[in-house]
């Protein structure tokens, strides 16, 4: 027979909710202070604290990112993790192999493999902090296994506080980790802990810090753990549902968001999120009044593709691609860099690099090629002018990298944000780049004339480069360009009246010009040259207080589209095309 002292379980209760409130502070003091988004191009972009370099991303494409406590994990284009960040519990060190899925804790990160089976890394002890066991009664405990990979097929996994879920291939749900209200559990108050999921089937999952829910199949959301305290309004139906911490936010069929959590939204302005509607006392998916809770719900014609939430703070990506951010902003984690637009199946939307220097300082910017206005956007700011000659993106990797006038070489991180020196390329006085399909960078040197540097087995630079054509003394280019089919090499020359257009085959290994008659009737000099189609240059022009802009199309030599934009930048230095072909993958 189960013996139950009531008076004990409810001194149990009251320590365990004080326990809970107080490690909330703490927590929302070290997580939620950075944020990071997959943009139009497929590489990563960060933003808030880089205390641990949680906010200063790897380059190269990415498929899918989850981001953790300090930490953040990445799919690559080969399906291999990438992680960064803090790393104290081996929670940013992932295994080998290829993965479908991956999902970033406080302190572990689970994955999905191509072969459907879990892999789970990092700590699994019972503590929060270092200082801080979150219950006396685990004092003597030295694992809850919310680290270790359980057997079985998965179709998703979801790392959370110090339990992970996992929705197997039959749609059932298992758990694994930390029972943190199993005494109160036991008295049959509370339901069951996080760590104890409901029978049946799900559709999605996500574990909170001490909460886990799930979307049945006939889009309600069901709950268990955080002591009964965290409960979707009744009769709301999701298409996906997110864990905020203590918290959860959802988007609904209709595309509008929901937030909701056991807060005072006076405590709580991430439940908060702009163009919504709160209510702080309401029916739960139970019929039972959740007076404990609050629900912001945001109007019908706001609204969401999917949510970024944080501990504290949350983004979310709107139907036009772009992004608002809402919460605590102690780090500018609620402060996205300006004109960001998040990775989308639309192939109309892309951006455009750029560098431009000043007397002070280097500037990268960004340019939104999408079908609204053309705005540039600043991105970096650079504590001095690095005297950046040229810019360009490599293939596949959509790495990008700069030149400047001593010859130095830059790789561009961080969505433009931050510029890394890489080494020296050999040759002074670079004014052009130009990755060839095949993944070499080449350049023009005045004085010295066309380079070559080819990648080494790990696809990095190999520096320093190779002449390829020696500099005859006649020919000053500006800027060149490789067509997609990787056998033409173009580069402009700006004379004192007009311009030529130079054409390298790489075939015959012949020089010679074309287009002569436009290129006479150009009354600017260009500035920058990019290929963005096997027939099409775009050319940037040298002009006061405005950048202009021209694409030429090659078999016509007609200019077939022009412009200006107003912005500051508009001495050009050089500009980079990625690749924006949307890469599909689970989010």
């Amino acid at each position: 027979m189960l013996v139950i002292n009531f008076l004990a379980l409810s001194y149990s209760f009251i320590a365990t909710i004080e326990t809970c409130a107080a490690r909330a502070d703490k927590l929302t003091e070290r997580l939620g202070k950075h944020a990071c988004v997959i943009q139009a191009d497929n590489t990563v972009i960060c933003w808030g604290i880089h205390g641990n370099d949680q906010a200063m991303p790897p380059s190269g494409i990415f498929l899918q990112i989850s981001l953790g406590g300090e930490h953040t994990c990445g799919i690559r284009a080969d399906k291999t993790v990438t992680c960064w960040g803090l790393n104290d519990e081996g929670q940013a060190t992932p295994p080998t192999g290829t993965f479908l899925q991956v999902d970033a804790g406080l302190w572990h990160t689970c994955g999905i493999r191509t072969d459907n089976t879990v892999a789970c890394w990092g700590s699994n002890n019972p503590y929060w902090a270092k200082d801080d066991p979150y219950l006396t009664q685990w004092k003597d405990v030295k694992t809850l296994g919310q680290a270790e990979s359980p057997k079985g097929t998965f179709l998703q996994v979801s790392a959370g506080g110090r339990h992970t879920c996992g929705l197997r291939t039959d749609h059932t749900v298992a758990c694994w980790g930390s029972h943190l209200s199993d005494p109160i559990i036991l008295a049959g108050l509370l339901g069951n802990s996080q760590s104890t999921p409901l029978s049946g089937e799900f559709t999605q999952i996500t574990a909170g810090f001490e909460h886990t829910c799930g979307i049945r199949p006939d889009q309600t959301m069901e709950c268990w753990g955080g002591f009964g305290q965290v409960q979707s309004p009744e009769k709301t139906s999701y298409l996906q549902i997110y864990e905020m911490g203590y918290s959860n936010c959802g988007i609904k069929p209709d595309h509008t968001a929901i937030c909701f959590g056991g807060q005072d939204l006076s405590g709580s302005e991430t439940l908060r999120i702009p163009n919504s509607t709160c209510s702080c006392s309401y029916i739960n998916s139970k019929g039972k009044p959740q007076s404990n809770n609050c629900a912001c719900t945001t109007s019908s014609n706001y609204t969401f593709s999917r949510l970024l939430p944080r501990s504290g703070s949350a983004c979310g990506v709107r139907s036009d691609n772009t992004l608002v951010c809402w919460g605590y902003a102690d780090r500018g984690q609620t402060f996205p860099p300006e004109g960001l637009i998040a990775k989308s199946a639309d192939k109309s939307t892309c951006l455009v690099y750029g560098v431009h220097n000043d007397k002070d300082k280097t500037q990268l910017f960004i340019v939104n090629v999408n079908a609204g206005p053309i705005e540039v956007y600043p991105r970096s700011n650079l504590d001095k002018n690095y005297h950046i000659e040229a810019l360009d993106i490599a293939p596949v990797s959509n790495r990008i990298y700069a030149a400047s006038a001593e010859g130095n070489l830059y790789e561009v991180r961080n969505g433009a944000q931050a510029l890394f020196d890489i080494g020296t390329s050999g040759f002074e006085n670079i004014k052009a780049l130009a990755f060839h399909p095949d993944g070499s960078l080449w350049g023009w040197a005045q004085d010295v004339g066309l380079f070559r540097i080819t990648p080494d087995e790990k696809g990095e630079l190999d520096l320093p480069g190779t002449v390829i054509i020696p500099y005859d003394k006649e020919i000053k280019i500006e800027d060149i360009t490789w067509n997609t089919a990787g056998n033409l090499l173009y580069g402009i020359e700006n004379l004192e009246q007009g311009n030529k257009l130079w054409v390298y085959n790489q075939d015959n290994h012949e020089v010679s010009w074309v287009c002569g008659e436009l290129m006479d009737s150009l009354k600017n000099a260009v500035n920058a040259l990019e290929m963005i189609s096997n027939d099409a240059l775009i050319f940037t022009f040298e002009k006061n207080e405005k950048l202009a802009f021209g694409i030429i199309d090659l078999p016509t030599c007609q200019i077939t589209t022009e412009g200006e934009i107003n912005t500051p930048y508009y001495q050009v230095k050089g500009v980079a095309w990625p690749d924006c072909s949307y890469r599909d993958v689970v989010e």
